[in-house]
């Protein structure tokens, strides 16, 4: 059976209005099997915000977010009523067909991610899955007494295999904040402990090392766009010939520093006027889905020929000849820093940061050699922590793994179910 001959996607809002509170649920809040909601008025969500009910199965549908599995059903709302990004699918199914919770475990299977992942599609980068698979997958459904059965085994076995991944997933988290706390130390105090401290001029920075010096970003430097003009045909074209390439803004959140090999192609005709990007240039995600991520840096250490930069993100270039472009991106990638550019951002379902915002922040600046030189600490500590983590990530993509295998040998019908 098709999706949408038992289910509808995206159903509208018909009941009472209500003089209250409702849910809501951030892009980000949407997880594997949980969401964390919030709260609004009602009269601020329903009609401009994805209806959804308790029990509707909710669909991140967007890049990473959907390959990641943010997959989810409601559950708990306030008033019964939630409301979420537009990035978000929501199914209701007729449960004389199909139970929620089975068609929850069919949306993570390898047919259905693979399947969906295949129609995706966008411009900059930002890839979304087309609305009409979600219409149109065709699904085998057993009886309810079968689904019934599948949901209680799989519950209980992949509830086994989440709880070693959330003691990895803890693990990993505490190699993420001992990072966070080695460079936030270097980048703000420097590398020598007996240090004299002065007053950095500015309120939110605080104290810094004698001989560090306050500036601008726009006193080193200026911010550059990204593509401009393109349609999406540009950025679907197979054809080497017309196309160039470009850096996506996974590559600028996944990385502290610009992965040369994970580029994106657009088609730039000859003669044709955008800006490129070079090398100790910093990328800045200007658009995201959530506070975390939004303004986010990463820097181009590579001598990249010919590449460009997505609309998505904004680059910087220092003119300033006493400035590492690898210890600023440090001091940006910092707790200070970050939690203070999340603040200048705003949106709600999308978060987004003005250009001048970066501008105006203030970074502080020791003497160019000892930039490069807590630079290279930098280097040396964070890959060290990395390699540490990344035995932890391989572990949990392993359990990961395990489970995804488990719920397509369930539902497949290999592994039969007493």
């Amino acid at each position: 059976m098709r999706l949408k001959d038992f289910s509808k996607l995206n159903p509208l809002y018909s009941g009472k209005a209500i003089h209250g509170d409702i849910s809501f649920v951030p892009m980000e809040s949407l997880r594997n099997d949980s969401i964390d909601l919030q709260t609004i008025p009602y009269d601020q969500g329903i009609g401009k915000y994805n209806y959804f009910a308790n029990g509707d199965l909710l669909i991140a549908k967007v890049t990473p977010c959907f390959e990641n599995g943010n997959i989810a059903i409601a559950d708990n709302l306030l008033n019964g009523i939630g409301v979420g990004s537009s990035e978000i699918f929501v199914l209701r199914f007729n449960q004389r067909k199909a139970l929620n919770r089975y068609m929850f475990y069919v949306s993570e299977t390898n047919d259905f991610q693979g399947k969906g992942c295949a129609t995706m599609h966008g411009v900059g980068g930002l890839r979304r899955i087309d609305p009409l698979f979600m219409r149109t997958y065709e699904v085998d459904i057993p009886s309810l007494p079968v689904q019934r059965r599948i949901v209680s085994y799989l519950d209980s076995k992949t509830s086994e295999i989440d709880y070693a991944i959330s003691l990895l997933e803890q693990k990993r988290e505490a190699y993420t904040r001992l990072k966070a706390s080695v460079i936030n130390r270097a980048v703000t105090r420097g590398l020598n402990p007996n240090v004299k401290l002065k007053d950095s001029g500015v309120e939110w920075i605080g104290m810094i090392p004698e001989g560090w010096k306050s500036y601008r970003m726009k006193d080193i430097g200026y911010m550059y766009s990204g593509l401009a003009g393109k349609s999406g045909e540009d950025f679907r074209s197979e054809d080497a010939s017309l196309t160039q390439p470009y850096i996506p803004f996974t590559n600028v959140l996944n990385h502290i520093e610009i992965d040369p090999l994970q580029m994106n192609y657009v088609v730039m005709s000859p003669g044709e006027v955008q800006n490129k990007v070079r090398k100790n240039d910093l990328i800045f995600l200007m658009s995201s889905e959530d506070y975390e991520s939004i303004a986010k840096s990463a820097v181009v250490l590579s001598d990249l020929h010919q590449v460009y930069l997505n609309s998505f993100c904004r680059g910087f270039r220092t003119t300033c000849k006493d400035v590492e472009a690898k210890f600023l991106n440090y001091e940006l990638n910092s707790e200070v820093y970050r939690n203070k550019i999340r603040l200048e951002a705003r949106g709600f379902t999308r978060i987004n940061i003005k250009v001048d915002r970066i501008e105006t922040m203030y970074v502080v600046l020791p003497p160019l050699s000892e930039q490069r030189s807590i630079a290279s600490y930098l280097d040396a500590e964070c890959s060290k922590i990395d390699r540490a983590a990344s035995i932890v990530e391989k572990q949990i993509d392993a359990y990961k793994r395990l489970k995804r295998s488990l719920i397509n040998e369930v539902v497949t019908g290999k592994r039969k179910v007493d």
